[in-house]
């Protein structure tokens, strides 16, 4: 004989089961970043220019040359810096001064990449994926600087430039 309690407490968790299953909503996939940042580390030359270790700057100051736009002025000690590179051109400049207390020791820094329309989804569009080729720099604190990893991606893990000081 079936029990119709134990039938009707069955249907009951089932109806609720696949009511909260419904309800549960899918990850936005347009959440998902969608300008890729180079991620530049600073470093102190070695004497073989290609080692070295990881240099602190005591209150770096970056942004875009010949632009208002600033995207970092700290006051704390810093050993990488993010930045973003442009969707409309080949090249883009930034300026880069150590320690906001000593002015003479700004650099310029210039990444020449390509860019490359990436496909995020129907509903997101698209983004740009960079490939740099070449970096040029001024000398006034900067010694040196090397492409690590060519293409800029999400990648949090990836460091794309290093500049020796």
């Amino acid at each position: 004989m079936i029990n119709r309690k134990k039938v009707a407490h069955s249907v009951l968790l089932l109806t609720l089961v696949a009511t909260f299953a419904a309800c549960t909503q899918q990850r936005n996939p347009c959440l998902e970043p969608s300008q890729y940042y180079l991620r530049l580390k600073t470093m102190t030359a070695a004497d073989t220019g290609s080692a070295g270790i990881e240099f602190t700057l005591p209150a770096a100051t970056a942004g875009f040359v010949d632009t208002p736009i600033v995207f970092y002025t700290d006051t704390v000690e810093r050993k990488e810096l993010l930045g973003p590179l442009s969707g409309i051109a080949d090249s883009v400049r930034w300026f880069i001064l150590p320690d906001s207390a000593n002015v003479a020791g700004m650099d310029t820094v210039t990444f020449y990449y390509e860019r490359k329309l990436h496909f995020l989804s129907t509903a997101c569009g698209y983004t740009y994926v960079y490939a740099l080729w070449q970096i040029n720099t001024t000398h006034n604190s900067i010694d040196s600087a090397r492409i690590e990893s060519a293409e800029v991606t999400n990648d949090p893990n990836i460091t794309h430039v290093k500049i020796f000081y």
